[in-house]
């Protein structure tokens, strides 16, 4: 935490509810206060950001940084945060696979003190829920895990599918400490019978996943865990959101008051079907990209507030695991991203389609830290609160390229390679503490720290 006085100058302060050119006043890693001019004392830092949007650092809902465990070598907690610092991201939310799966607090313990040592910004860890571990559940809440990552869809011999009989179950145990559940929503059957049968036929048309693995299949989970979610009265949020069906059943059920949080992810705002045939296994995720005007009207469902959260689902494989098979449909699911999410939601977002800057912040920042139960401590640059903030030049024009990536697998196979953004992070601090500036690292590995919802 940093100790010295810094006042950010003339900068365009994003609030979640206005914009508002002033000055920021950090002391002791929080800000300390708000003014449209602040006196300069002869003591203190002065960081010039006129011109600039300065803006809460981006909390990532959804990563996978594969450390501890035996898949490190795609990504660590140094490298990966170091990436993610560079894209505006000041806390992220891992997931617990995978890593060393954190089903326990034996397994939480060693993803803490992995993490402790080398994450470059600050975190939060997600626990699993599985057939395993239904009784370990209270256990990891008292650890402080954020929330219990299921998913309806077929997983691993490790990480197991949960099935609804458990998924319930958990949902009611969960509900007991006004825990959190968030599920991957898909039919595990239909989509597992949808890819093999493409498989077995040898289709060449990798756009096909969004037919093998089809928008009903996602929409029939979504509904299944929303009826489940309300019955036990327990917040639930939904992963990586892809269908306006979905949305559009999660827009009616949010009104009537269910507690239900709707997370996407900026790659299927920007990509339909058509990036497989292109990249193919290196944009090859689930659920699967769709159609263009499945893509656009997605849109409509940031505007009006039903997403209420962005994840990365930062997770890299390298290139020679991507092609491993030898056979797209059995190919790895997944790729990394979370260096460029932010960039390409001003991108795409701000300046192609009108979103305010306020609603980014709230989409990118605090309606995650509202979810996560750590709000205002983190998601606000109202005084009281850390000071995570991040410096981004609005009309800054620059290429994404995933080869200089601070990721520890570095690529230039990925989904945005080559892609033109304007916007871009210049500076990202973490408590007060610069962690990046000007295209380099200044933080160090373990300068983040472990952010316990439970501690208040």
């Amino acid at each position: 935490m940093s100790t010295e006085k810094t006042i950010i100058k003339n900068g365009n302060i994003v609030l979640e509810n206005e914009v508002i050119k002033g000055d920021l006043v950090i002391e002791n890693g929080r800000i300390t206060a708000m003014q449209s001019a602040v006196e300069v004392e002869s003591n203190c830092r002065v960081i010039e950001a006129d011109g600039m949007m300065v803006m809460p650092g981006m909390i990532d809902t959804h990563v996978h940084l594969q450390d501890p465990g035996p898949y490190d070598y795609r990504e660590d907690w140094y490298h990966g945060t170091c990436a993610a610092a560079a894209g505006g991201i000041t806390t992220v939310a891992d997931m617990p696979l995978p890593s060393v799966a954190v089903l326990d607090k034996e397994r939480f313990d060693l993803k803490l003190e992995t993490a402790s040592k080398n994450s470059v910004v600050d975190f939060l860890l997600w626990g699993g829920i599985t057939p395993k571990n239904m009784d370990k559940l209270e256990e990891l809440n008292d650890c402080g895990c954020v929330g219990y990552k299921g998913f309806m869809s077929f997983a691993t011999e490790e990480y197991p599918q949960i099935t609804d009989g458990h998924l319930v179950d958990g949902m009611r145990k969960v509900a007991g400490f006004d825990g959190l559940i968030a599920v991957h929503a898909e039919n595990a059957e239909a989509a597992d019978f949808g890819c093999k049968r493409f498989s077995a036929e040898k289709c060449e048309d990798e756009a096909k996943l969004d037919d093998a693995r089809p928008w009903w299949v996602e929409y029939e989970a979504i509904h299944r865990a929303a009826l489940f979610a309300r019955q036990q009265d327990t917040r639930l949020m939904v992963c990586h959101t892809t269908i306006v069906q979905g949305a559009e059943y999660l827009k009616r059920i949010k009104a009537e008051g269910a507690k239900i949080f709707v997370e996407s992810c900026p790659h299927y705002l920007i990509f339909d079907r058509n990036i497989l045939r292109e990249k193919k296994a290196f944009a090859k995720c689930t659920p699967p990209f769709r159609n263009r005007e499945n893509v656009d009207r997605l849109w409509d469902y940031v505007f009006d507030g039903t997403i209420d959260v962005m994840g990365s689902d930062h997770g890299p494989f390298t290139d020679e695991e991507k092609g491993k098979e030898g056979d797209f449909w059995k190919e790895y699911c997944g790729f990394g991203c979370n260096d460029a999410v932010l960039s390409a939601l001003i991108t795409e977002g701000v300046h192609k389609r009108g979103l305010s800057w306020s609603r980014l912040a709230s989409l990118t920042s605090g309606n995650a830290a509202r979810m996560f139960q750590i709000y205002p401590q983190k998601g606000s640059l109202l005084p009281g609160s850390d000071a995570d903030i991040i410096l981004v030049d609005p009309n800054a024009e620059w290429v994404y390229d995933g080869t200089k990536s601070f990721s520890k697998t570095k690529s230039a196979k990925g989904v945005y390679q080559d892609m033109r953004f304007k916007g871009k992070v210049v500076s990202t601090m973490v408590r007060g503490n610069m962690i990046f500036s000007e295209g380099k690292i200044i933080g160090c590995a373990g300068s983040g720290s472990f952010v316990n919802k439970n501690a208040k």
